[in-house]
């Protein structure tokens, strides 16, 4: 059996393939630590500041990392860049949090104290906080260009010296009401409630002071993680970085101690910590003979220990890319149900006005032409009788119409934004599709149909370049019947799809890539009336969707410590719809239009799905499940269009839609479809034929009244269409 042995051969390449890559990624990796343990395993690179500043204290980045900030005690060395009292240096990083990439660019000579350690900025770089243990001021800055030392102006300042007479670290919540300080004197962590956030000048308050001199005598520098659920403070006596978990964020009565990991191989003498927003780069400088900045990449986001990571929903970017795939799955069966759902509503708009003859062929017999077969003289005047008669008759009108099938394509674009929520980066969506359809009428005066959707999202997630790129593939069929008379009817959609994503998350400037495939099904039912009122019809409307897709699991691809595994994950999806819609005949001698609009309320009642996924660098393989919530309860769809029929038979409506999910987000979508309906007694063929002289022949052929007409083109050369060597007309009976 040689094709099992292949297989069996391949099985065995895979397996021995994936056994290297995964331990080789471990023994690289190397940096499940535990507490007490060297940090040298997470250390990545250094970069020398001794040139402006020979006693770094502090440093600090711009929320992008192309900008870093140091800030030390220069004291007067008139031998380094900028003045004597220069002490806060400004560079540029040519690759964001990449230190081996920083430049100098300025300084500033601080006039508050001589003895800097610590500097921090608010949320968008407009002011700055720096702190000083000659008086133990924190001092606030205003800069009128956003995180450029050059700009800055003192404002005011905030004393602390009744709580620590050697003040050294500080740290702000995210809104910047809570402000935090440590200092050498008393070894303690003090936490202060600012009346306005970001600004000394309108009262602080001390509310609460934790004892830190268990763990370290000399508590500096202070970091938090995004949620304040954990917090690094550099211990200088002991050389150590120390983690603590807080159960109520940023409340320091709630710390509790994890561990330390030692500094001594890279700082002695450490003092500044800060990590970049993924919390997946850390960064600690110090005053020592090197006077340099060491940069760490850790194993998970703000964790320096084996199986504590911390959640996906630390990220806002990675978070933004889990919930845009929960998205794209359910727009994508909501966009293919909208789309056979319109194709109905446009049957149903249009149906008094469809001609089953679209294609017909004109032919203009003069019967004073008289040809040499006497039978084929006799017919030939007869036939336009039959053609007359064959029109006229309404009961073989209905019979055709049943009969006929009626193509159509129509192509949408959806634009949208979902803003930002407490875990998740804001979004931009993008989806163009084309959807093409065949349906009929049946035997009850109902429709049936089936349309193929082919659409392409792109979703980009917050700013730094993270990108949702998914490609679906989607099979609908589609009914409509009659239920009451011709006023009330019953929708049916029953639809399978495909997806097909290639992920992107850039954390801190690198990438991280995945390709992730997925299946679904969905169902839909809408119960429509029809009230007419002279040119106006109003049509309310009852609809629920059901719909469930299966993603596949996936692992990434890239920087080790940033790569996740996910497991395969369900979405669900479950409306209820309410909605009026109205539809006007305009008057129009050449061509028949219509109006129309729509307001639809939905109650998405299913907007979350569990996300089960590990670290890949995280050896001791914890597992979480995060439950995720995309979109909103209640929305809001509205819609204007108008459709055209056109005297050549072709067909064209076109639907602005715009979906308000309240709360959330919106989406814009546009609708652009063309239809044209043959007469089911014309078939139409076209094929190539030939070897080293490529041919082509197009075929037309119609049956009226049992006669065969076939009109042929023939090609001898397919590369040249526009040449016609034979034409031919054709006609027969068959008796």
């Amino acid at each position: 059996m040689p094709l099992n042995k292949n297989f069996f051969m391949k099985s065995i390449i895979r397996f021995i393939l994936a056994f290297l890559i995964i331990n080789l990624t471990f023994v690289r990796e190397g940096a499940a630590l535990e507490s007490g343990d060297f940090a040298t395993p997470l250390w990545e690179q250094n970069d020398l500041v001794n040139t402006e500043e020979p006693r770094p204290r502090g440093l600090t980045f711009s929320n992008d990392g192309t900008k870093m900030f140091v800030i030390g005690q220069q004291a007067n060395n008139t031998n380094q860049s900028g003045g004597a009292e220069d002490d806060i240096h400004e560079y540029t990083l040519s690759t964001p949090f990449d230190i081996s990439t920083a430049s100098y660019v300025d300084s500033l000579a601080n006039l508050g104290d001589s003895m800097e350690t610590s500097i921090k900025f608010n949320n968008d770089g407009s002011k700055m906080f720096v702190t000083g243990k000659n008086r133990d001021y924190v001092q606030e800055y205003s800069l009128s260009a956003n995180f450029d030392l050059s700009s800055a102006t003192f404002e005011s300042f905030f004393s602390v010296n009744s709580e620590d007479g050697t003040l050294f670290g500080l740290d702000f919540n995210n809104d910047g009401t809570m402000m935090y300080i440590t200092g050498h004197e008393n070894d303690t962590i003090h936490q202060y409630e600012l009346a306005v956030g970001f600004d000394l000048s309108e009262g602080v308050t001390l509310l609460r002071s934790q004892d830190l001199s268990a763990q370290d005598g000399e508590p500096s520098s202070i970091e938090f993680n995004t949620d304040g659920t954990r917090m690094f403070i550099i211990g200088t006596l002991d050389n150590v970085v120390d983690q603590y978990d807080l159960s109520t964020g940023f409340d320091i009565s709630t710390l509790s101690h994890v561990g330390f990991l030692k500094l001594n191989s890279e700082q002695y003498n450490p003092s500044g910590i800060a990590f970049s927003p993924s919390g997946l780069k850390m960064f600690i400088t110090g005053y020592q003979e090197t006077a340099e900045v060491n940069e760490y990449t850790l194993i998970c986001a703000f964790t320096l220990f084996s199986g504590n990571c911390p959640s996906i929903t630390e990220n806002s970017d990675r978070t933004g890319i889990a919930i845009a795939q929960i998205e794209v799955a359910t727009r994508t069966i909501e966009h293919s149900t909208d789309t056979a759902l319109n194709r109905l509503k446009w049957i149903r708009r249009n149906k008094d006005n469809q001609n089953l003859t679209n294609l017909n062929i004109n032919f203009n017999f003069n019967t004073a032409t008289q040809l040499d077969n006497p039978l084929l003289n006799y017919w030939v005047k007869k036939l336009p009788e039959k053609i007359t008669s064959h029109q006229a008759s309404l009961e073989k009108k209905t019979e055709d119409k049943q009969q006929d099938i009626f193509y159509w394509s129509e192509g949408s674009i959806a634009v949208g934004r979902v803003g930002d929520t407490n875990v998740s980066s804001f979004k931009k969506i993008k989806t163009d599709a084309v959807t093409v359809g065949a349906d009929k009428f049946t035997n009850n005066g109902g429709i049936r149909g089936l349309a193929f959707r082919f659409g392409k999202n792109d979703v980009k997630v917050g700013t730094a370049g993270s990108n949702l790129d998914t490609n679906t593939y989607n099979l609908t069929h589609y009914t409509s019947s009659p239920i009451e008379d011709d006023t009330k009817f019953i929708d049916t959609v029953i639809g399978v799809g495909v997806l097909d994503s290639n992920i992107l998350s850039v954390v801190d400037g690198e990438r991280v890539t995945a390709d992730r495939k997925g299946g679904q099904i969905y169902g839909t039912i809408k119960l429509k009336g029809e009230i007419k009122k002279n040119n106006l019809i109003l049509i309310p409307s009852a609809q629920i969707d059901l719909g469930d897709t299966s993603l596949d699991r996936y692992q990434e691809s890239g920087v080790s410590a940033k790569k996740f595994k996910f497991k395969r994950q369900g979405v669900q999806s479950r409306n209820a719809r309410l909605s009026i819609a109205a539809v006007e005949e305009l008057e129009n001698d050449k061509y028949k239009i219509k109006k129309h609009g729509k307001l639809e309320y939905k109650a998405n009642l299913n907007r979350s799905s569990n996300i089960i996924y590990s670290y890949v660098s995280d050896t001791a393989n914890v597992e979480f499940d995060t439950k995720l919530n995309s979109g909103a309860l209640h929305n809001l769809n509205g819609e204007l269009g108008i459709d055209i029929i056109l005297p050549d038979s072709f067909s064209i409506f076109l639907i602005y839609e715009r979906n308000q999910a309240l709360g959330v987000g919106h989406t814009d979508k546009i609708h652009l479809a063309i239809g044209f309906l043959p007469n089911k007694k014309t078939n139409y063929a076209y094929k190539l034929a030939g070897s080293e002289n490529l041919g082509s022949e197009y075929k037309i052929s119609k049956n009226i009244n049992d006669f065969q007409i076939d009109f042929k083109l023939n090609n001898q050369d397919a590369l040249k269409p526009n040449t016609i060597d034979e034409a031919m007309l054709s006609l027969s009976r068959i008796f």
